[in-house]
């Protein structure tokens, strides 16, 4: 994934009943250039699980796999992983309308320019 742009961050933390509508959205958008992080902060559901499955169909999702530190720990264990310019984060409950990541990276050119 040498031309990843936009990192996704998502901290996992018992979210499984919404996490795979969060993962669907942003596999949704219309901007192809990103990759998924979703860091499982030793969730006690069934949440990594769902993790796992995503990943193991979408080549572009990672998965970390950490013990529970606070959704901070989960989010700097995210960036560590990034291959991203720029990353984004996302809560393992929100939801991605489909032109954000290219709403973002756009405004993040503009701004660079």
């Amino acid at each position: 994934m040498s031309n990843v742009k936009i990192s996704v961050v998502i901290p996992i933390y018992k979210v499984e009943r919404y996490v795979a509508k969060t993962i669907e959205s942003v596999q949704h958008q219309d901007f192809d250039s990103y990759e998924i992080i979703l860091v499982d902060d030793g969730s006690p559901d069934n949440s990594g699980k769902i993790c796992d499955q995503y990943a193991a169909s979408d080549s572009r999702i990672k998965v970390i796999h950490k013990e529970n530190g606070g959704v901070m720990s989960a989010r700097f264990a995210g960036v560590d992983a990034a291959e991203g310019k720029y990353i984004a984060f996302l809560d393992g409950d929100d939801r991605m309308p489909p032109t954000a990541l290219s709403n973002f990276y756009k405004a993040m050119k503009e701004k660079r320019s």
